[in-house]
């Protein structure tokens, strides 16, 4: 359909033209909101008459729209979020959140479908979104968006720190925060006396083998002695004199 536009359009053309359009776009949008006019005949030979009115609210807008943005042009807004690791935001701040703040702030009507953002914002820091007042008018509002809350990360420290018996005896003991290390340091103390007294009873059963070991040595030395005394005793005989001879 072809309409003669009456301001400049984004993305149809500027005021005074005649361009084609869908029929849907002209017939919902276009021509109810004042915006064009049906390019008829009689619209085209009046058109020539209403170029100068045109152009002359043409420039009003772009006044107006200028005035605007000295208001708002590097306005800043600061918003809290609850936040995640590296500041990635649970939920999201919209541009509805923005025009909101940004009205309150300003007691101007904001209308959020001229923010230039193609998404929500979900990440903490600092975000310039362009609002375009007029197709070449635009100011550019500072967001800044804090992060609340996030995630502790829990820093274990150096595994030495411990004994390998320690370590050992319970790994999850280790990781379990300063109770676990209790347990575990308490677990570590108790192999450490069990070996203690371990290596004492191997010491004391050692000595009592070196005993045991000499006694026998002493048993069978007293043997051979009385083996000895025996054999040196057969070998003499007495005789009748009383004096001794050797057999």
């Amino acid at each position: 359909m072809k309409v003669i536009l009456l301001e400049d359009i984004v993305g149809a053309g500027k005021a005074g033209e005649v361009v084609e359009v869908k029929n849907g776009y002209a017939r919902n949008k276009l021509l109810p909101s004042g915006q064009a006019l049906a390019a008829t005949k009689a619209n085209l030979v009046t058109l020539e008459h209403r170029r100068a009115k045109i152009a002359a609210k043409k420039t009003a807008d772009i006044e107006a729209a200028q005035l605007l943005k000295d208001h708002l042009d590097g306005r800043a807004l600061e918003f809290t979020a609850k936040a995640g690791d590296a500041g990635k935001l649970f939920g999201s701040i919209t541009a509805q959140d923005i025009a909101t703040a940004l009205s309150e702030q300003t007691d101007f009507e904001i209308d959020r479908r001229k923010f230039l953002l193609d998404a929500p914002i979900k990440q903490a820091g600092d975000h310039n979104i362009a609002y375009r007042i007029y197709p070449e008018v635009e100011a550019i509002i500072k967001v800044t968006v804090k992060a609340e809350g996030g995630t502790v990360r829990i820093v274990e420290p150096p595994r030495d720190t411990y004994s390998d018996a320690a370590l050992a005896a319970d790994e999850d003991d280790y990781t379990g925060g300063a109770a676990g290390r209790a347990k575990a340091a308490a677990k570590a103390e108790a192999a450490a006396a069990a070996k203690a007294a371990a290596a004492e009873g191997a010491a004391a059963d050692a000595e009592d083998a070196v005993d045991a070991e000499d006694a026998a040595d002493a048993a069978d030395t007293m043997d051979a002695a009385d083996t000895e005394t025996v054999e040196i005793a057969e070998s003499v005989e007495i005789d009748d004199s009383g004096d001794a001879e050797e057999a």
